[in-house]
C-alpha cells in the first residue's frame, strides 16, 4: 500500500449528522419512509428538530465514515467534498482533520450552507434519513485534480453524488481516467431510491468497467429489477468484485464467475446507521493490503457489526485489535 500517497481517496458529500431516536408513529406523521434518505430543504430539518432532543451532532456523509475508519485502521485517505466556510462546514473539516484525513479542497466563502442530514434512528435500530444537500451541490470538476487521482490506490465514490447536477460528470471522468493512471475505482449504490432515480446513469458508470460495486440487497436488485444472485452476476460482467450485503446474513459477492458468502457478526443492533459505510471500510482497509476477498468480506461485517451496537455511524472500539483477534489480520 506504500507506494501511493493515498490508500484511499473518497469523493462524497461533505455532510454534518444529527441523530435523533424517534418512534415510528414520528415517520408516519411526517411521512416519512422507514429505512430511506429523502431529500428535504433546510428548513423542513430546523421545523423537525422543534420537537426533537439531539443525541448526536458530527461530521458524517458516506464516504466521510468509510474514510473515518479506513483511518482508525492504519490507512491512509484523502477526501474531495464541497462545504462552505460557516458553522457545519468548519465542524465538518475539523473533524477530518482530526481524523488525519487530507482534505483536498478549500471550504466556500460564497453560496449556499453546508450540508445537513437529520438521522432518525427508530427503536428497531433501523435509520430513516433527511438531507439537506446544500454546498454539496457545488461539487464539480474544479475540485478534482488528476495529481490526486494519480496519488491514490482506490477512489471511492457515493451513489448519493448523482442527485448532485455537475457529480456525474466527476464519476465519468475518474473512471474513464483509471486505467492509464493505474489507480482502482470503487463505488457505493447508497440507496434504492437514490438508484431507482439514477438506474440508467448508474449502469451506464458500471458498463465503464469499475473495480469494485458495494449495495445491499434492496440497492443491488432495484438496479437491475431481479433477485440479488442475478443481479450480482450482471454486474459482474462489467466488474470484478460485485458484493451485496444481506444484514444479519452477512454479505455476497460475485468474482471471476464465483459467489463466496460470508456470514455475519451476531449483535444487537441499536442503530443500523453506517454498517454499510463501516463495511466498506473493512473490505477496502484490507483489500489495500492484498488480503484474500473472504477476509475482506469478514473485515467488512466486522467493522458493520461494530457499528451497530451504538448510536452513530462510527464505531467507538479498536477496530485493529478485533480484527486480529478474529485472526481476519493475520499476525
Amino acid at each position: 500500500m506504500q507506494k501511493y500517497n493515498y490508500d484511499v481517496l473518497g469523493i462524497g458529500n461533505a455532510v454534518t449528522d444529527i441523530f435523533v431516536e424517534v418512534e415510528e408513529s414520528f415517520l408516519k406523521k411526517n411521512n416519512l419512509v422507514e429505512g430511506t434518505m429523502k431529500l428535504v430543504d433546510e428548513v423542513f430539518i430546523m421545523e423537525l428538530l422543534k420537537d426533537l432532543n439531539i443525541s448526536k451532532t458530527y461530521a458524517g456523509g458516506s464516504v466521510a465514515n468509510t474514510l473515518s475508519t479506513i483511518s482508525k485502521l492504519g490507512g491512509k485517505c484523502a477526501f474531495i467534498g464541497s462545504r462552505k466556510n460557516d458553522k457545519y462546514g468548519n465542524l465538518f473539516s475539523n473533524s477530518m482533520e482530526k481524523e488525519k484525513i487530507d482534505l483536498l479542497n478549500k471550504e466556500n466563502e460564497e453560496g449556499k450552507a453546508s450540508s445537513l442530514c437529520l438521522v432518525l434512528v427508530t427503536p428497531n435500530g433501523e435509520r430513516t434519513m433527511c438531507t439537506y444537500l446544500g454546498a454539496s451541490t457545488n461539487l464539480n470538476n474544479d475540485n478534482l485534480e488528476l495529481s490526486s487521482l494519480t496519488k491514490s490506490n482506490i477512489i471511492y465514490l457515493e451513489g448519493y453524488l448523482f442527485d448532485l447536477p455537475e457529480a456525474k460528470d466527476i464519476f465519468y471522468k475518474v473512471v474513464d481516467k483509471a486505467k492509464e493512471n493505474k489507480y482502482q475505482v470503487a463505488l457505493s449504490l447508497s440507496d434504492p431510491f437514490c438508484v431507482e432515480r439514477h438506474r440508467t446513469d448508474f449502469i451506464k458508470l458500471i458498463n465503464k468497467k469499475l473495480n469494485i460495486l458495494f449495495a445491499n440487497e434492496n440497492e443491488i436488485k432495484a438496479l437491475y429489477e431481479c433477485d440479488k444472485k442475478e443481479a450480482l452476476e450482471n454486474a459482474g460482467e462489467n466488474v470484478n468484485i460485485a458484493i451485496a450485503t444481506l444484514g444479519a446474513e452477512g454479505s455476497l459477492i460475485y468474482n471471476e464467475k464465483q459467489f463466496i458468502k460470508s456470514e455475519a457478526f451476531k449483535v444487537e443492533a441499536i442503530d443500523t446507521t453506517g454498517a454499510g459505510d463501516n463495511y466498506a471500510a473493512g473490505f477496502l482497509y484490507m483489500y489495500g493490503m492484498d488480503a484474500p476477498l473472504i477476509d475482506c468480506m469478514n473485515a467488512g461485517s466486522l467493522c458493520a457489526s461494530e457499528t451497530i451496537k451504538s448510536l452513530g455511524a462510527r464505531p467507538t472500539s479498536n477496530l485493529k485489535d478485533l480484527l486480529i483477534e478474529n485472526n481476519i489480520i493475520k499476525n
